[in-house]
């Protein structure tokens, strides 16, 4: 499976929150500060966790044919590990690498996360191919973000009823959005992937 082809389908077929509703809690909040560092923190870990979720699944649990225990082993061993660096890079003396390390420790409790640790694990992946999946779903996830954030703020202008104001008009704005987004097919993406 080519690269080109993982990231597309990751940041457009699969795109974690469209498709998979992954982090969707931060994905419907008014304010946002600091995106870049956030969005930094987020490919950061995203990439930490499913390398080392990969590494542990396929070297501890396959051979010992424990795939199912792959989702505790998260909880228990790679999310505190996580935690600690985040708490660990925040605790620098450097301005950006504690908004870093701030923005790393939210990350790390987040259903995107372990979501995309977990779906490109059992995709079968390499370890590269799972970390470009990993990267590329990051990537997905702010792409959606930033469209949903124009999409809201022309929804704020526009003269819409008072039931449908708001959550409503947005919520059946991403569910459209999720749409199209999966109408860019597997067989489109391998057409431009060849």
């Amino acid at each position: 499976m080519s690269y080109l082809f993982i990231v597309l389908t990751s940041v457009f077929s699969a795109n974690a929150l469209l498709v998979y509703g992954l982090g969707v809690c931060p994905a419907f909040r008014r304010e946002r500060r600091g995106p870049w560092v956030h969005l930094a923190a987020l490919a950061f870990v995203n990439a930490l966790a499913s390398i080392l979720f990969w590494i542990v699944r396929s070297f501890a649990l396959a051979p010992l044919g424990l795939e199912s225990l792959d989702i505790i082993l998260y909880a228990v061993l790679i999310a505190p590990l996580l935690k600690y660096l985040s708490r660990f890079i925040a605790s620098s003396p450097a301005v950006s690498l504690v908004r870093m390390g701030a923005a790393m420790d939210e990350a790390v409790t987040s259903c995107l996360v372990f979501g995309v640790a977990l779906i490109a694990t059992r995709s079968n992946f390499s370890l590269l191919e799972a970390l470009a999946a990993s990267i590329a779903a990051c990537l997905g996830y702010w792409l959606a973000l930033i469209v949903l954030d124009s999409i809201r703020e022309r929804l704020e202008l526009s003269d819409l009823p008072a039931s449908f104001r708001g959550a409503p008009a947005l919520l059946l704005s991403a569910g459209l959005m999720a749409m199209a987004f999966m109408g860019v097919d597997y067989a489109l993406l391998r057409s431009v992937a060849r």
